[in-house]
């Protein structure tokens, strides 16, 4: 509880900072950046923990789930420790359970980002891409069973889900970007795509993770991916394997809250 506070006030007084120095600064009346930029790194030990898991075992089932911080050799292939979400995929629930529940599906996502003057948000409404350096393993079955998922808040319409395939090409277990465009989004309910007739609310993104669904293609077994970090940029920032902005190499904070807004 006390890591918590601790987290909850460091992003208060994070955001205090970055809105003084807004101020100060007179920002707002630039150009907007088009350019590459962070907005989820999973390089430390802290923004490895701060990560929310879930799979079908806190509802019956009996897939597992891991997000742990990677330092063996996969990682040292980009110069920095990853994260790594794993498990394994199961379909079949405890006795008890059968025929009441679905299966097959293990996720992970990002914090909320609570602070003293609300839930921080990011606004990406000049980029058209999300990007994730990523570097699947685990069972090929599952390789297709990976999926993007962004959560957006607004005061009206509350928390949307939205989803996205997580399209591996590779098939060498090794590390490649992953571009997915905004406009190819659909927000669902219920693990089922809906015919919502809005695109996303780029403009305030709560939360973006990762789900393996097994259950949807009826494949299981051992899942692994890596995850170093995840950005968004434009058509002209998208390179083949691109190892994302050059604000990797910086401290997290406070540089990603001049990126960010609290409602």
């Amino acid at each position: 509880m006390s890591s918590q506070w601790s987290t909850f006030w460091r992003r208060t007084r994070n955001a205090l900072q970055d809105q003084t120095r807004r101020i100060i600064r007179m920002e707002g009346a630039d150009l907007p950046n088009r350019g590459p930029r962070l907005l989820f790194g999973f390089n430390t030990p802290i923004e490895v923990s701060e990560v929310i898991t879930g799979c079908d075992a806190d509802v019956g089932g009996l897939s597992t789930v891991n997000f742990t911080l990677d330092t063996t050799s996969e990682s040292e292939r980009i110069g920095r420790p990853t994260a790594k979400f794993h498990g394994h995929m199961r379909l079949d629930v405890r006795p008890e359970m059968v025929g009441r529940i679905n299966s097959g599906y293990a996720g992970f996502k990002t914090p909320v980002r609570s602070t003293l003057f609300g839930k921080i948000t990011d606004n990406v409404y000049f980029h058209d891409y999300l990007a994730l350096r990523v570097r699947a393993a685990g069972d090929p079955v599952l390789h297709k069973s990976y999926f993007v998922n962004v959560q957006t808040v607004d005061q009206m319409s509350g928390v949307t889900v939205w989803q996205q395939q997580l399209n591996i090409r590779r098939e060498d277990n090794d590390w490649e970007t992953v571009y997915l465009p905004f406009s190819d989004f659909s927000a669902f309910t219920i693990g089922e795509a809906s015919a919502y007739p809005e695109p996303i609310d780029r403009e305030n993104i709560l939360t973006i993770g990762v789900s393996v669904l097994g259950g949807k293609h009826h494949a299981s077994g051992p899942y692994e991916l890596g995850v170093d970090s995840i950005w968004v940029a434009n058509e002209g920032d998208l390179e083949e394997d691109s190892p994302g902005p050059n604000e990797y190499t910086a401290p997290a904070q406070p540089d990603l809250y001049p990126t960010q807004k609290t409602p």
